[in-house]
């Protein structure tokens, strides 16, 4: 049964009054006191009632104060123990939740549990990140027409594991659920399996392999993997998460292959080259959402949308405004941040938050997002992606003079081409390929001789290429690096994410329950911003 307090009635009697002045005055700027005047009362406790009837059932708890408690979790960053200690003796917390009867002072740890798990699952915490950001935005007049952007990797509560590591512990979690919900099919698995993956003792144990074996051991272990998904793939133990989890790990990990062995026809697990394993492969079965970057580690990718002003000249005397976040979004390493840009803009657009600039780091900076964002009157700066060759020590487009249509005027060496034309998806410059081969940088030169005309030498390239060595030059001015000096703020906001909200530790596993976590806390985040600037 649903409950909810009307708090648009006042009370008769304020009961704040024994407070003295000071200690009400500091209440009020703290956290507590941005929450209870602008956030109380804006929670969107209608997302929560449709999964309530109300007649039928026990009494709920009033839904602010769930709603509230689950945000004030994560601000804090409290385990489920200290989060009921805290609604119980905590005078701030009372506050903020305008806590009016002993029986929302008081939550078990189950009922906190329940509540939690039906916000990760129908995705409440997005809504509610995004329907309090905007509520902050309009109370503390924040200005969305600059905003910048970037990216963070966060890793959740699992350690990494090598490839054997992997294979021991999916047979290993498969075995324990298998015995849990099948016992009868569990008796079915060789007792050689169960000591060698569940029980870890004796030398046939997978834990006392030697780094000098491993190798040889992870082949027996796939060949263990192999039998298992066999032995049971018709049976109801595959319709186990930890099953699919099993076919997973064999599927990336190994190869299959027929093996003919007299008259039997037998099917035998191949370790796969470290090269051609993907990088969205399991890393540990404690948490199969996370993957791999190579750049990064293991874990997944936040990505982080913050207004900013340039705040150099302000005056003393004008009212501060905070820097909030208005978009966080959480996704696989192996998606580039640049495919994520498209989103975070659809989501500003549709809460009418669409930035007049937006900055970026070269992530962001693609052809195509210019091109989008152009289409849609919004000035991204972001460098442009590295020159082809750069890297190498070659010389690159940059090293070449181009006219305003993008045609070669000049090479490296001061030499004029004997022709250029311009194409719709190549332009070309012609050279003399005599004095091409007596220039000291051919060894390093893009230039080529032409394969049927040999008295020339040719360089091709698309007028994508043109467009950013534009743009390349352009990041050299000073006018470029006045407006891109900004985006630097943002790594302020990612350390305070990862440090003083502690995303940096976060005690979770799988995509849902990390993006609850990182939802809330960039809201935690916000709130915090907002009680910063209070006077």
């Amino acid at each position: 049964m649903i409950t909810l307090r009307d708090r648009r009635t006042g009370e008769l009697f304020d009961r704040w009054s024994d407070f003295g002045e000071k200690r009400r005055r500091l209440m009020e700027r703290s956290w507590a006191g941005v929450f209870r005047d602008h956030l109380l009362d804006e929670l969107p406790v209608d997302d929560l009632c449709r999964h309530f009837d109300d007649r039928l059932g026990r009494p709920s708890k009033d839904f602010h104060v769930v709603v509230g408690v689950l945000l004030l979790q994560q601000l804090h960053d409290l385990s489920d123990a200290a989060t009921v200690e805290a609604l119980a003796f905590n005078m701030a917390w009372h506050y903020a939740l305008d806590v009016r009867s002993e029986a929302d002072s008081y939550f078990c740890e189950k009922t906190l549990r329940n509540y939690r798990r039906l916000f990760i699952a129908h995705g409440l915490d997005e809504e509610l990140f995004r329907h309090l950001t905007d509520r902050l935005v309009q109370a503390f007049s924040v200005d969305t027409s600059r905003q910048r952007m970037d990216s963070t990797a966060l890793r959740s509560a699992m350690r990494a594991l090598t490839r054997l590591g992997i294979v021991v512990e999916t047979i290993s979690k498969f075995a324990r659920e298998l015995e849990r919900r099948h016992p009868g099919l569990y008796r079915l698995i060789d007792d050689d399996v169960i000591a060698r993956y569940v029980v870890r003792e004796g030398n046939g144990a997978f834990a006392n392999t030697s780094p000098s074996v491993s190798k040889r051991r992870l082949g027996e272990a796939g060949q263990d993997l192999l039998a298992l998904a066999m032995q049971f793939r018709d049976t109801p133990a595959a319709k186990l998460s930890s099953f699919a989890i099993l076919e997973r790990v064999l599927r990336d990990q190994f190869e299959i292959f027929d093996d003919q062995r007299g008259d039997r026809e037998t099917k035998r697990a191949a370790i796969r080259d470290p090269k051609d394993v993907p990088c969205d492969t399991v890393g540990n079965p404690s948490d199969p959402d996370a993957s791999y970057n190579a750049h990064k580690g293991q874990g997944y990718m936040a990505q982080v949308v913050e207004t900013y002003r340039e705040d150099d000249n302000d005056d003393e005397g004008c009212a501060a405004i905070p820097d909030l976040i208005t978009h966080v979004a959480v996704h696989k390493m192996t998606v580039h941040d640049g495919h994520r840009l498209p989103d975070a803009l659809d989501d500003l657009s549709v809460r009418s938050l669409t930035p007049a600039m937006m900055l970026g780091d070269s992530h962001y900076g693609s052809s195509d997002n210019m091109a989008l964002t152009r289409a849609r009157d919004i000035d991204l700066v972001a460098p442009a992606p590295s020159a082809k060759g750069a890297a190498s020590g070659r010389l690159t487009l940059e090293d070449f003079i181009l006219d305003e249509q993008g045609l070669v005027l000049r090479c490296p060496n001061k030499r004029k081409p004997i022709s250029v034309s311009a194409g719709k998806a190549k332009l070309q410059a012609r050279f003399d390929l005599s004095i091409c081969r007596a220039c000291p940088n051919m060894p390093r030169c893009p230039v080529q001789a032409a394969k049927r005309d040999g008295q020339f030498a040719r360089f091709q390239y698309t007028p994508t290429r043109a467009a950013n060595q534009k743009r390349r030059l352009y990041e050299r001015s000073d006018a470029f690096r006045e407006i891109y000096r900004w985006r630097a703020g943002i790594e302020a906001t990612m350390s305070r994410l990862k440090y003083q909200m502690n995303l940096a530790h976060i005690r979770i596993r799988g995509m849902p329950a990390m993006r609850y976590v990182v939802n809330l806390r960039a809201l935690g985040l916000n709130i915090r911003r907002c009680a910063a600037i209070r006077p």
